[in-house]
């Protein structure tokens, strides 16, 4: 199967998506997929159990929310990695999740602009209009603008930027007038703020002094700077977190309405990004109405679909 179709094709996968009421379909097996590792490496499996219980009686999301990952990489990374479109509708659908944001892996193609990654990504989208909603992902420093431009008219509506594998800084020259770009088109931007970044609260208080009305979604709940960034953000009332491979302390101290569900995939997993929230849930007392935020709403209207 040619490139293209492996990254759109759905394998004959139902296209449909299950309701959620109540705990989660993925509640009571969280963690149980590893029990055989768990349990080679003489780790306590009824510990495991009882950690399942009681992320199946936090992670209760509630009727009629659409739960959305905002966080997931289309495509062959440089360091490996890979998901094509049909695997991740076949993880969705067997783990209780409507829709999901997808954009590039780090394959910036020949001429370093994601280009052509950025066009396999809003193809897999429109061969699943109603699953996938994609972003688009640009080195500042090559053809940003145009590359930026070209997605949109392919159907793009967000923008990822990694300054870590692009080597760029959040504050400088170049990234601010992407973000900027991507601003006045009314899209919201993505950052990768995980390990590997430099001290981050000055960098993104640098770039929203430039451009305060900008829409950024700190992956990984800030963890590369968790503190510096909630401060920050505190004066932004447009700057989120996801939680892909984020850390239940920094999760359970943000508003849940600062909040969007992620998983990082395929680095994360469903299994465990849900076991995250659900904790996050029980520690921080989120209520059903936060749930119904964080698990899709925040993120549905910050792409101007409502509060779904």
């Amino acid at each position: 199967m040619g490139w293209r179709r492996r990254y759109a094709h759905a394998s004959g996968l139902a296209r449909g998506h299950r309701g959620v009421r109540g705990p989660h379909p993925l509640s009571g097996r969280l963690l149980g997929q590893h029990v055989a590792l768990l349990r080679s490496a003489g780790a306590d499996v009824d510990a495991l159990a009882r950690i399942e219980e009681w992320a199946r009686r936090s992670l209760v999301v509630p009727a009629g929310t659409k739960v959305v990952d905002a966080h997931v990489h289309l495509g062959v990374d440089r360091d490996g990695h890979a998901l094509f479109a049909g695997d991740l509708i076949a993880d969705m659908d067997a783990n209780g999740i409507h829709r999901a944001v997808v954009f590039p892996a780090d394959e910036p193609g020949p001429d370093g602009d994601f280009r052509e990654s950025n066009g396999r990504v809003i193809e897999a989208a429109a061969v699943h209009p109603e699953r996938l909603i994609p972003f688009c992902r640009v080195d500042p420093a090559v053809g940003a603008a145009a590359a930026l431009g070209e997605a949109r008219s392919g159907g793009a509506r967000g923008l990822k930027l990694h300054p870590v594998a692009q080597r760029f800084a959040p504050e400088g020259e170049n990234c601010v007038a992407v973000v900027r770009q991507a601003t006045d088109l009314g899209w919201p931007v993505l950052f990768h703020a995980g390990f590997g970044a430099r001290a981050l609260g000055p960098a993104f208080a640098g770039l929203l002094a430039q451009v305060p009305d900008a829409r950024l979604i700190l992956a990984h709940g800030g963890r590369g700077d968790h503190r510096a960034l909630a401060a920050v953000a505190a004066a932004y009332p447009e700057v989120v977190f996801d939680t892909s491979i984020a850390a239940l302390p920094d999760l359970a101290t943000l508003a849940p309405e600062r909040i969007l569900f992620g998983t990082d995939r395929p680095y994360g997993d469903y299994a465990q990004a849900l076991h995250l929230v659900g904790a996050a849930a029980r520690v921080a007392g989120w209520d059903a109405t936060a749930m119904h935020g964080v698990m899709g709403a925040n993120l549905l209207r910050l792409l101007g679909e409502g509060a779904l």
